[in-house]
Parts: C-alpha cells; sequence; structure tokens
C-alpha cells in the first residue's frame, strides 16, 4: 500500500465536500414538524457537516489527534442518520431514551454538589421525557453497535471502534503510539491518509442517506457516482476485498 495520498483520494474528498455544501444548502429548505425523522435527518446532516468542516481543517494544519476527535463524532453522527433512516420513530425515541439517561446522571450530581435549583430544573424535564415512554421503556444509554446495526452501516461502526481505542480517547496505546520509534514516521502516514478516507465514507455513505430522506434525487445520484468512484479507489487499501 502507497502510504502517500494520492490525487484521486485527495480530488474525492473534495468533491464529497463539495456535495456536502450542496445537500446541506438543499436541507435548510425543508420544512416539517419537530417530531418528522426527516427533521432529525436535516438535523443530524448539519453536526455531520459541521465535524466534517472542523476535521478537515485540523487535517490540514497537521493536528491529526484533534482531527481524529471530531472525526469519531463525525462518524457517531453519520450512524444516527442511517438509524434514522432506518427506523423513524424507534430512533427518535431511542434519543429520549438517552437524553432521560444523561439526565438522571446530571441529577445525582447535582444533588451531590447540592445545587437544589438545578436539581429541580433536571427532574422537571426528566419527568417531561418519561411521559412519553412506552410500556416497559426506561432510560438508557445509545448503543453504537447497535444503531449501526439497525442503519445497516456496520463498517462505521469499525471505524468508531478503532477510534475509541487508538486515538479518540486517553488510553494505553494512544499514548504509547505517539512515542518516536520504528515504525511511528510509516503509521503517521498511514493515519493521515486513511483517517481522511475515513471521513469522506462516513460523510458520503451518510450523505447519500440523507438525500433518499429528504426526496433529494440528484444528489443521491452524485453521492453514489462518488460512492463507485471511492470503491474503487478503495481496492489498494489493506483488508479490502477485491
Amino acid at each position: 500500500m502507497d502510504l502517500e495520498l494520492t490525487q484521486a483520494e485527495l480530488a474525492i474528498y473534495d468533491e464529497i465536500s463539495r456535495l456536502a455544501i450542496g445537500l446541506w444548502d438543499a436541507s435548510k429548505n425543508v420544512s416539517g414538524l419537530n417530531t418528522d425523522p426527516k427533521m432529525f435527518s436535516i438535523m443530524l446532516y448539519k453536526r455531520l457537516w459541521s465535524n466534517h468542516r472542523g476535521f478537515t481543517i485540523l487535517w490540514n494544519e497537521g493536528l491529526l489527534l484533534e482531527a481524529d476527535i471530531v472525526l469519531r463524532s463525525g462518524i457517531e453522527t453519520a450512524i444516527c442518520i442511517a438509524a434514522n433512516f432506518r427506523t423513524g420513530a424507534d430512533f427518535i425515541q431511542l434519543l429520549r431514551r438517552d437524553a432521560a439517561h444523561t439526565l438522571q446522571g446530571q441529577i445525582k450530581l447535582h444533588r451531590a454538589n447540592g445545587e437544589h435549583d438545578l436539581v429541580k430544573e433536571g427532574e422537571e424535564t426528566l419527568r417531561d421525557l418519561q411521559k412519553r415512554f412506552g410500556p416497559g421503556e426506561k432510560a438508557e444509554r445509545l448503543n453504537w453497535k447497535s444503531l449501526a446495526d439497525q442503519g445497516q452501516v456496520p463498517q462505521l461502526y469499525d471505524f468508531h471502534r478503532m477510534l475509541s481505542g487508538v486515538s479518540a480517547h486517553v488510553t494505553g496505546l494512544s499514548v504509547l503510539r505517539s512515542l518516536a520509534g520504528e515504525g511511528a514516521d510509516a503509521l503517521r502516514l498511514h493515519t493521515k491518509k486513511m483517517h481522511l478516507m475515513m471521513m469522506a465514507g462516513a460523510t458520503l455513505q451518510a450523505s447519500m442517506i440523507h438525500a433518499g430522506m429528504i426526496g433529494d434525487v440528484s444528489n443521491v445520484e452524485a453521492a453514489s457516482e462518488l460512492t463507485d468512484r471511492l470503491n474503487a479507489i478503495s481496492l489498494s487499501w489493506p483488508g479490502v476485498k477485491q
């Protein structure tokens, strides 16, 4: 595998970025109820486009660790876009349950610190969320593997898991791999190349799904064409079966 980025890889990243710009502009003209999965897709896509831009800036500045942190957030958002597309109202309910889980933790912390006003506010919000729970439902944290399975994007979960262990979180491996030594330069080049392609792939996959969600046929077709080209480019990457 060539560790240096190719012109084809750089070019398709730029084209995916331009596709995302156009798709976000089209998204801003869509209206609907705040309970509509389509509107949730728009909110998520806004976040993904922000992640994509932030990653690109950090990557261009050579801040690869910081770029990886944003990349992981972008992959999470892409997973959510896919899960929302496949499950609709069920995904929205998962968001409510995750919000309730977070509030429970915050309320416990505020209570321990004697912050009674914050406890009261948190409990009011929590009760409002719980009113929308179905029979047997309870507060529960989002499960990224389950979401990726529901959204039919297992590769994005693989990316998410890898980044969690090797760069996005402070782990033994993430610290030790930054030490100078034999192979360090090669690893840096490999990471710089492949993580740019991860961002490209996550944004492209989510863009096709989101364009379908809002009925943007032209951008679905553009994303499909870029996907074919990215798949052809990826044949030279390690672990890709031809």
